[in-house]
């Protein structure tokens, strides 16, 4: 049965019957009754809207873009997750690409992303440059920029404590008395590795340690990079006593060239890794971690997206949303005896 036929069969206006079915009867103020009566119908008749039809009507596709910079990094694909689970709940589907890691990938995906008519766009952007995506801004596409963000943009936001993480994680280290920890950075125009950077730094000075260019490693997200760059901190003379490995990939990075080196950890070298995962507690020792709620930064870029996508907000600021982060303490941790 179509929507018309229900319609008619209801004694009740297509238009209504449109709106309750593309679930939005409570924006245009139907009653609870109403729209019960018409879903319950609808079910046990099997009638269902054309969605083409429905979104041309409507000017609204019901479909939310999401782009995010390696869909093989755990953490993006965890987020990725989050974001479809609650998208899916509140009535949308998510159309996804990968920008890997690529400034050019990425330019051209915006561009598919909306000449699909997207609702709506989730964006964990390169970083680097972001003249690419101002398109985004003048077009007045409803925006939500998530872990990695561009201010140039004035876009809403939702991103971790990564400065609090990382400044944390020194405190850490340097209560079991830790002096020379090293770090191991991704892209540095990153923001969200300029955060963790900037409270690594912070960190030291709060401990009175002096920091050294030399203890800060790597520049690229990759573990392949972040293993040949724990390879030379390894065979400083001395060599640091702990490192801060600045996401989950690089640890893996880190953790190659312990075990290439023949060390043991934390006997030998203490490590802390940004991003908790289901690997981490596995591992022997076990990975102290600064977990990232995921789950949240996914829910919450979908809600404020989707507040955006409102009419009557679309003028509206939002302010961004910052979510804590938290420290896990495992056995890759130990406290340094004095040299």
């Amino acid at each position: 049965m179509n929507l018309k036929a229900l319609a008619q069969h209801l004694g009740i206006s297509a238009s209504t019957v449109s709106r309750v079915l593309a679930g939005r009867g409570d924006e245009f103020r139907i009653a609870k009754a109403t729209q019960k009566r018409i879903l319950d119908e609808a079910a046990a008749m099997s009638a269902r809207p054309d969605e083409l039809a429905r979104s041309l009507r409507l000017q609204s596709s019901r479909t939310l873009g999401l782009l995010i910079p390696d869909i093989s990094n755990p953490f993006f694909a965890s987020l990725a997750r989050a974001v479809e689970r609650r998208a899916r709940a509140q009535g949308y589907t998510v159309l996804l690409a990968d920008s890997q890691e690529s400034v050019e990938v990425e330019a051209e995906c915006v561009r598919m992303l909306v000449d699909r008519r997207i609702d709506g766009l989730i964006l964990a952007p390169v970083g680097g440059e972001s003249a690419h995506l101002e398109v985004l801004t003048t077009s007045k596409l409803p925006l939500t920029q998530v872990d990695r963000v561009f201010a140039s943009l004035q876009a809403a936001s939702v991103v971790s404590d990564n400065f609090s993480g990382a400044r944390d994680a020194v405190r850490y280290l340097v209560k079991l008395g830790h002096r020379r920890i090293a770090c191991l950075q991704g892209k540095e125009d990153s923001s969200v590795i300029a955060e963790r950077v900037r409270g690594y730094r912070a960190g030291l000075t709060e401990a009175g340690i002096r920091f050294r260019s030399d203890l800060l490693a790597g520049g690229e997200h990759s573990q392949a990079i972040a293993r040949d760059h724990t390879q030379r901190l390894l065979c400083a003379q001395p060599r640091p006593t702990a490192i801060l490995a600045l996401s989950n990939l690089l640890a893996l990075g880190a953790l190659e060239a312990v075990r290439e080196a023949q060390l043991t950890i934390p006997a030998d070298l203490s490590l802390i890794a940004f991003d908790e995962q289901p690997w981490a507690s596995l591992l022997s020792p076990s990975l102290t971690t600064i977990a990232q709620p995921v789950e949240d930064m996914g829910t919450a870029a979908v809600d404020s997206l989707l507040a955006q996508i409102k009419p009557a907000a679309r003028k509206s600021k939002t302010a961004p949303i910052v979510l804590p982060v938290r420290l896990i303490q495992r056995g890759s941790v130990a406290a340094w005896k004095k040299d």
